[in-house]
């Protein structure tokens, strides 16, 4: 029996809720400008930089860093109710697990392996594409207050409240239960990408990807009979893999160019009109045989699970951080 995405992020909230740690406690950090964290730290603050060693773990509850957060290559570092003032930058295959956290900078992922975040707040988070591997951002009720970017990487949004939204040659970027205040874009996505139960604000625009589904569908088949609400225009040209828009209410116009197969739509209330494509658009029932069910989803919530346990395991080993 296939679990839904909830079900699967329920079970995954299961896990790492087992794994986790209770820290020590309150206490206030005597560090010098720059913070070495190699093991565990409860409520403490430290004033300067804190930094993870390379291939060191670092688990935080409850601390506050008033500086710049550096996570080194093939790091991890795992923070619950932590408050961050600076930023925050992920180094090749570095990892980062946040929960109930605030990070008012921006996160940075410079070819990390990925980032899990729930029930937290960022200023705003950029996934640069360096690197040979394929890093993650798995986010459950994330706010952000700037950009969400991935590139060459991974994106799943679930109610969250982002400003605006970039995936460029991404696996596949899905939104579920989200809002986004201002534009939204997807270019070259090799698993194509899938928008729910959602708002968008901007233009939506999908350009080049293996196939997008609005609303319901059977791309995907996650978000049967729930559409979306988009304000301004979408645009969807050059797909390779198969277009469904069903159930949506668009304010701007519905257009699309070059994709093959011919998009269909069904059910849809848009109040700038049809053109291109959508144009001569009618609901079809077709059988679309593309590989972007929902087993990358699950793949990720593994890989998070996995690395997130390694480093609990090795800072309880480690002993007390500070």
């Amino acid at each position: 029996m296939k679990l839904t995405v909830k079900a699967r992020v329920g079970v995954l909230a299961g896990a790492l809720a087992a794994a986790s740690l209770i820290a020590g406690p309150a206490a206030v950090s005597q560090a010098a400008l720059t913070t070495s964290c190699v093991g565990e730290a409860g409520a403490v603050t430290v004033p300067g930089d804190l930094v993870v060693p390379k291939d060191k773990s670092c688990v935080l509850d409850g601390t506050t860093v008033q500086g710049k957060v550096t996570v080194r290559a093939g790091a991890d570092l795992v923070v619950t109710n932590g408050t961050f003032e600076g930023a925050v930058v992920l180094q090749a295959d570095a990892y980062l697990d946040a929960t109930e956290t605030t990070v008012e900078g921006r996160i940075t992922s410079q070819g990390g392996y990925g980032t899990y975040i729930v029930d937290s707040s960022v200023g705003s988070y950029v996934e640069n594409g360096q690197g040979d591997g394929v890093p993650f951002l798995y986010a459950d009720n994330l706010n952000a207050d700037g950009i969400v970017k991935v590139t060459n990487g991974e994106l799943y949004l679930e109610s969250s409240a982002v400003k605006r939204v970039q995936a460029i040659d991404p696996l596949y970027a899905d939104v579920i239960d989200s809002v986004i205040s201002g534009a939204l874009d997807v270019t070259g996505a090799q698993n194509g990408s899938q928008i729910c139960d959602s708002e968008v604000g901007g233009i939506a625009t999908f350009i080049g990807n293996a196939g997008v589904q609005l609303g319901s569908g059977s791309l995907f088949g996650e978000c049967d009979g729930i559409g979306n609400y988009f304000a301004k225009d979408v645009v969807i040209n050059d797909s390779t893999e198969g277009v469904q828009v069903n159930g949506n209410i668009i304010s701007g116009s519905l257009s699309g160019e070059g994709n093959d197969p011919a998009p269909t739509a069904d059910d849809n209330r848009v109040r700038g009109g049809e053109e291109g494509q959508f144009g001569d658009s009618q609901p079809q029932l077709r059988s679309f045989s593309r590989q972007a069910a929902p087993q990358p989803h699950e793949q990720d919530l593994d890989k998070a699970a996995d690395r997130k346990a390694a480093a609990l395991k090795q800072a309880a080993d480690s002993g007390s951080a500070f």
